[in-house]
């Protein structure tokens, strides 16, 4: 006799009404408060404690007991876990080759860890797009609180302690006058305001709370400004990419919001500052101007002197933390007017662990690319910003805009709003190997602890043991496979 398959679960509806938790509900709330973790930084925190780095070590702890009792076997699991691992074996490996300082080297290693860490426990607590509804709406609260104190410091002219001028440089350096909200320099601001964006639409399409549900594009409207005041020119180009992007999928937006935008951007002086600043910064690249000064001329120099520390250290880096102490020690061909950071994470992370972690990369986020088409044309007919395409549609943005949007910082691994990115792509790629949830398998420790009643047997996928969040269809390994 066949047994019956669970019922599909529809990628919106909310848990309570689903059959089933995703994941217990201390640790959705969890999740929710981890990107203003993020964003708060050493301002939650005492020393190198910060309070997103402890909860990154209580939600990894959550995430291994959940892997011990419900075995995953998903792709994106190991793919990370190996990915992870061949960060820190390259590490190791260019460290003892080309012996960088051993306090930042370790140091990054440490973040390095942390970075890998909170991705795994991300992939190993999904559920269905529930989880990733939970996370998005974590980013909502992040940008919305971020927007708040952005504003009251261009109203009031005051700073944050953690704000990289010293206080009597008021009035004195112009760089004064760009806010960099909670973070420590503006283009951490810009870079964290960018991240969020990406995750919006996503979050739109899945929101099943209406009263919720247009706080996601609400919040958008006033990034732009804040950006603008942070003097980050690549910001403000990939903010107008995304906004313009999401408008372009509807069709509303796409007459009415599109049009204003260009028209805005040409009539308006900060626009047409903002086009003569991006012409400047493109023709730096191409031909190099003594007179004038644009950081995309030493942005691109510190990839070409990345190249240069690659090809000496015979393609294997470095080392962890080694990029900024070769540009400090060595002599490079490349002029940077004294930035010895990176300054792109594809810089940072070939030139100080090697070709191997490059290569692992590209492929890794080849693969994920793949598993986006894969979902697009599965779901072929359907409006782009539908719950069943968004998430494939925002993760191929994402990931096709990182390597420029990593720009921004000056350095990449070590940020923790790097760390929740990652973790946020990890998740939407676990999501996209199983759209309509993980398949969970407990482990025989788990399914002793599961009540017995009247259903348990049966595999009709009806809810039972509340406390365990578990269904019948889980434990007998019959959910749906999409």
């Amino acid at each position: 006799m066949t047994t019956p398959a669970t019922p599909a679960i529809p990628l919106t509806t909310p848990v309570r009404h689903a059959g089933q938790r995703p994941t217990p509900r201390w640790v959705g709330w969890f999740l929710i408060l981890l990107p203003t973790l993020a964003a708060g930084g050493p301002l939650l925190g005492v020393g190198p404690v910060f309070a997103f780095r402890a909860a990154i070590v209580v939600l990894f702890v959550t995430a291994a007991w959940d892997w011990w009792r419900f075995q995953d076997r998903s792709r994106t699991f190991y793919v990370t876990l190996a990915l992870g691992a061949a960060f820190a074996v390259a590490g190791v490996v260019a460290l003892g080759w080309s012996k960088p300082p051993l306090g930042p080297a370790l140091t990054e290693l440490a973040g390095v860890g942390l970075l890998f860490g909170v991705a795994l426990a991300f992939v190993q607590l999904y559920r269905t797009a529930e989880t990733v509804l939970t996370i998005a709406r974590g980013w909502l609260y992040m940008l919305v609180l971020v927007i708040v104190e952005a504003a009251w410091e261009i109203v009031s002219g005051n700073r944050l302690p953690n704000f990289y001028l010293p206080p009597e440089m008021r009035g004195v350096d112009f760089q004064w006058d760009q806010i960099a909200g909670p973070f420590h320099n503006p283009n951490q601001l810009a870079a964290a305001c960018c991240m969020a964006l990406l995750v919006m639409p996503i979050g739109f399409a899945l929101e099943h709370d209406r009263r919720l549900r247009w706080a996601y594009p609400v919040v958008c409207l006033p990034v732009p400004w804040i950006i603008l005041h942070t003097g980050s020119t690549l910001g403000l180009l990939l903010c107008l990419v995304i906004l313009g992007t999401w408008a372009l999928l509807h069709r509303w937006t796409r007459i009415t919001a599109v049009p204003f935008g260009v028209v805005a951007l040409v009539v308006l002086p900060q626009g047409r500052s903002f086009l003569t600043t991006l012409w400047g910064q493109l023709g730096a690249v191409v031909q190099s101007n003594p007179d004038v000064w644009y950081s995309s001329s030493d942005r691109f120099n510190l990839m070409r002197d990345g190249v240069v520390m690659l090809r000496r250290s015979l393609w294997l880096g470095v080392g962890p933390g080694g990029f900024p102490h070769v540009m400090s020690t060595d002599q490079l061909p490349y002029p940077t007017h004294g930035i010895v950071d990176p300054h792109s994470a594809i810089v940072e992370i070939t030139a100080q662990y090697g070709l191997s972690v490059f290569v692992a990369v590209t492929l890794v986020v080849i693969g994920a690319m793949r598993w986006c088409v894969q979902r697009l044309l599965k779901t072929r007919g359907l409006p782009f910003m539908s719950p069943e395409r968004a998430p494939a549609v925002w993760l191929l943005m994402t990931l096709a805009l990182w390597p420029v949007s990593s720009m921004m910082n000056s350095t990449w691994l070590l940020q923790s709003m790097s760390a929740l990115q990652l973790a946020t792509i990890a998740m939407l790629a676990r999501h996209h190997e199983r759209p309509k949830g993980r398949l969970v398998v407990p482990s025989e420790t788990a399914l002793r602890q599961i009540p017995a009643g009247p259903t348990v047997g049966r595999a009709t996928g009806t809810t039972v043991g509340g406390a365990t969040g578990t269904t019948v269809g889980e434990a007998t390994g019959t959910a749906e496979r999409p």
